[in-house]
């Protein structure tokens, strides 16, 4: 993943100018920037891996996590999942032949493969081991984090843009509370 610092001399520069007003207006303008700008790097970091592999945008952000800054903490990230995608998600059918998938704009075909619902109410693609009936095993498609780091460059693209984003994020929580400090 990525860390995104913000200059020492600026935070001293906020509580300056923040010092007239109530005590924990500084943690309350950290806390919501960073907040803002780690939900807004979820966002560009699931539509950038769902168009690279192919699959629904909400597919991929319930494998992304995110934790919160806070008052005391000054500190919010964004985790991607590392355990493979199961084949299912990649738009796949039964045919004769098999199981179809989704692969680069095409469809795939995996001979023998099978989708069913297990006991569980998970519904996946399965293959045989071996020729008779037991053990058969689930197939998985590519990993997010493989597919983040494989995709390098819009990766430190959206860290450039998300650098930019705190600063706005920190500029616009300042002026929310000088706005609402402000006699009308």
């Amino acid at each position: 993943m990525f860390e995104i610092r913000y200059d020492d001399k600026k935070i001293k520069q906020l509580e300056r100018e923040l010092q007239d007003f109530p005590k924990n207006s500084l943690p309350k303008v950290m806390s919501r920037a960073l907040n803002r700008t780690a939900t807004e790097a979820r966002t560009k970091t699931s539509r950038m891996l769902a168009g690279e592999i192919g699959i629904k945008i909400g597919d991929v952000r319930k494998r992304i996590t995110m934790s919160r800054a806070s008052y005391r903490r000054w500190r919010s990230s964004i985790k991607i999942s590392r355990r493979r995608i199961p084949l299912i998600r990649f738009g796949a059918k039964q045919t004769k032949k098999g199981v179809t998938y989704k692969k680069d704009r095409k469809r795939v075909l995996i001979s023998h493969a099978f989708i069913t619902t297990m006991a569980s109410g998970h519904t996946g693609v399965f293959k045989r081991k071996f020729s008779s009936r037991l053990p058969i095993s689930e197939l998985r498609g590519p990993s997010l984090g493989q597919v983040y780091v494989n995709a390098q460059d819009a990766a430190n693209q959206i860290h450039r843009e998300s650098l930019s984003r705190l600063e706005k994020n920190i500029h616009d929580q300042v002026q929310l509370i000088l706005r609402r400090r402000l006699p009308a």
